[in-house]
């Protein structure tokens, strides 16, 4: 039999489970410093949480922020609404062009705006020979090219074109009472058998809508500029004429764009304008500077001939004096950009204006925006990404601007 192995020399019985020798006691700064420790972590921790939270909510970018609608108040931002306008061109019963307008509404809510009279023989680029005028682009390809040509003019775009016929002025005139002109002297034209007849006589004359067209494009006189001066004075009697109560009323019902602008024009305070056109020969040829000064005037919020050809801009004041906000952005437009968003800086008391990029790729484009407004360049990657440039007005504009 073998020994049995619980037995202890001496013949005692041993015991069952062996005893455990008790562990070292911890040093004091161990058993105090680690939860001590610890407690500071979790702390630190939360600390960074909260301030994490806290630079999100601060932070600009890719937060949602309380919506600001008072276009007054600071802060408010807003996508621009380009200038509602169209190109009226109107045809005799030839087919032969004889007026061109554009019309342009100042304001979509309280109305107004302005109506700029170009003459037919101005003479423009495009055509396959030059020199040329719209008279020749239009027999090239007809109103879409006079439309090419004139915007490229104008350097900017409309959004709509209308062709009028004697027929169609007659229905669009004819809505309201016939409109009176004062001519200075007797139009007369001459049949092709060499016999004259006095078409309209001095003085007051009233112009039925049938006779429109007769009117606007009567050229025998051979006086382009008094041709215009017949023109501006039946637009300003039409439009005052229409504008007379409810815009609506003295205008066909009928759903096309050109109904809805006129009425929207008639209903504010309306300019015609014969235009910066001088004779030159036999064609129109314009003052640069000043057709540009008139674009700006005309087209708050203009069209561009080629989205995306030009840096885009957002437009703040920074000083909160509304009555800076049209020369400062008549001032941006000069420069050639493409104004998309204009509104208020976060914070009123803005002092120095300035123009800020995000991408060191425009940094080029912003040095000449701020040359033109005399203010400074800013590179923030933080910048607003709807735009290329973000220009801030300051209390300094109207002395550098």
């Amino acid at each position: 039999m073998e020994p049995d192995s619980r037995r202890e020399p001496g013949g005692k019985d041993a015991p069952s489970t062996q005893r455990r020798r008790p562990a070292p006691a911890l040093p004091a700064a161990w058993r105090w410093g680690f939860p001590a420790a610890l407690v500071i972590v979790v702390l630190w921790a939360g600390w960074l949480l909260a301030s994490g939270l806290q630079m999100i909510l601060d932070s600009e970018q890719g937060t949602t922020r309380e919506a600001v609608t008072d276009p007054s108040a600071a802060g408010f931002e807003a996508f621009v609404e380009q200038t509602w306008s169209i190109l009226v061109a109107t045809e005799d019963d030839a087919g032969e062009l004889v007026q061109v307008a554009v019309v342009a509404v100042a304001d979509r809510i309280n109305g107004g705006g302005t109506v700029l009279l170009v003459p037919p023989a101005t003479a423009v680029t495009g055509c396959v020979v030059q020199p040329c005028t719209l008279l020749d682009r239009h027999s090239e390809g007809g109103v879409e090219l006079v439309r090419a040509s004139l915007t490229g003019l104008l350097g900017v775009g409309v959004t709509g074109t209308a062709l009028l016929t004697p027929a169609r002025w007659e229905n669009l005139a004819g809505a309201s009472t016939a409109v009176v002109v004062e001519l200075s002297g007797d139009l007369v034209s001459t049949g092709a058998d060499g016999t004259t007849v006095v078409r309209f006589p001095a003085g007051r004359v009233v112009i039925d809508p049938g006779e429109v067209v007769d009117l606007l494009g009567f050229a025998e006189d051979g006086d382009a500029q008094a041709r215009l001066a017949r023109q501006r004075d039946w637009w300003s009697a039409w439009l005052a004429q229409v504008g007379t109560g409810d815009p609506g009323e003295n205008l066909p019902a009928l759903d096309l764009d050109v109904v809805r602008l006129l009425a929207a024009v008639a209903s504010g305070p309306v300019s015609v304008v014969t235009g910066p056109w001088t004779p030159e020969g036999s064609t129109m040829v314009v003052d640069v500077a000043a057709l540009d000064d008139l674009v700006v005037s005309m087209f708050p919020f203009p069209v561009p001939l080629v989205p995306g050809l030009r840096p885009t801009v957002r437009l703040l004041n920074g000083t909160g004096n509304q009555a800076l906000d049209a020369p400062a952005r008549e001032a941006v437009l000069r420069t050639g950009v493409e104004l998309a968003v204009v509104g208020n800086f976060r914070t009123d008391g803005a002092i120095q204006t300035r123009v800020i990029h995000r991408d060191p790729a425009l940094s080029e484009e912003a040095n000449a925006l701020a040359a033109a407004l005399g203010a400074r360049v800013l590179f923030d990657e933080m910048a607003s990404p709807v735009t290329d440039l973000t220009v801030v007005i300051g209390a300094d504009f109207h002395l550098g601007g």
